[in-house]
């Protein structure tokens, strides 16, 4: 397809839509069907399966693949630098859901992170836009320990969300699975570009990215459901929609080539705006109720160490 980046846009901006509402959905129907509700942990396999046979995440899910699809059509039409970070916009649409479902304003501290995390990754997405371009002459050794790397990375965080201090918990599951769907788009929009540049029919490459993105999808999923059931879904959505973009960006920088024509100080405006942005996203954390929940029950905060 033909690049354009406005009607690009437009799309993800729907499909970020779309992706709270999954959110918002599969959160509601995954703490209706915890062994114990009123413990934030993880979930054990026989409390996953049981969500297969619930409506409610069911629709959920169509949400979240309504979303996919409208990424997979921005994506061929504008980089992956440029597309990922747009889809911050799910951050203040679960907020703003989550807020109306229990009928409670968005409190001071709350709004202040969400304005940090939102200005940040716009002003990060207009500097992509400016400088990112379409890649081209792929390596598939680079595609190959790209993907390698990120998977190392989400898997030491579902340990970490598995075993670190549980106010933590939803964060770290998040985070996995965010890395695993910045790697999905990045993983798409290497599939197109070297399907422009290749026999894909006969080629291995092609069929080892398509294998890569089942098992990363799969991953992910599991992922945020855990994050769902340790935390609100406002974390694990803000999580995913600057952790995602940071990682596809990276992905489309350092593997794709689509900063080959971005010079130094751009670069490190991106570096200081997307940490900015994942500062706003740890305060929303921090600041969040269930967050000071569950900190009383634990009796410490978690940089208190445990009393022997």
């Amino acid at each position: 397809m033909p690049q354009n980046t406005p009607l690009a846009i437009a799309l993800v901006v729907i499909g970020s839509f779309c992706f709270a509402m999954s959110a918002h959905v599969q959160h509601g129907a995954v703490g209706g069907h915890l062994e114990d509700p009123s413990q934030r942990q993880a979930m054990n396999l026989r409390s996953l399966a049981r969500l297969l046979s619930v409506p409610r995440w069911w629709a959920g899910l169509a949400f979240m693949g309504a979303s996919f699809l409208l990424q997979v059509a921005a994506l061929t039409m504008a980089p992956v630098s440029v597309v990922q970070p747009v889809g911050l916009l799910a951050f203040p649409w679960s907020v703003l859901l989550a807020a109306r479902a229990s009928k409670t304003p968005v409190r001071g501290k709350i709004k202040v992170a969400l304005a940090v995390t939102i200005v940040a990754t716009l002003a990060f997405t207009v500097l992509t836009g400016v400088y990112a371009q379409s890649g081209r002459g792929l390596k598939a050794r680079d595609i190959v320990i790209g993907a390698l790397v990120v998977y190392v990375f989400a898997i030491a965080f579902a340990v970490m969300g598995t075993r670190g201090p549980k106010p933590w918990r939803c964060l770290f599951f998040a985070s996995g699975g965010a890395l695993f769907y910045g790697l999905e788009a990045a993983l798409v929009k290497a599939l197109i570009e070297y399907a422009q540049e290749h026999d894909w029919l006969h080629d291995p490459l092609i069929w080892g990215i398509v294998i890569a993105l089942i098992i990363g999808s799969i991953a992910a999923g599991a992922f945020v459901q855990q994050g769902y059931a340790t935390g609100p879904a406002e974390v694990v959505v803000g999580s995913m929609t600057v952790t995602s973009p940071v990682v596809a960006v990276l992905y489309g920088f350092l593997v794709l080539g689509e900063a080959r024509h971005m010079g130094v100080l751009p670069i490190i405006g991106m570096i200081a705006l997307g940490l900015c942005a994942i500062g706003g996203v740890v305060t929303l954390t921090r600041v969040h109720p269930d967050w000071q929940r569950a900190t009383d029950d634990s009796g410490r905060t978690p940089e208190e160490p445990a009393r022997s």
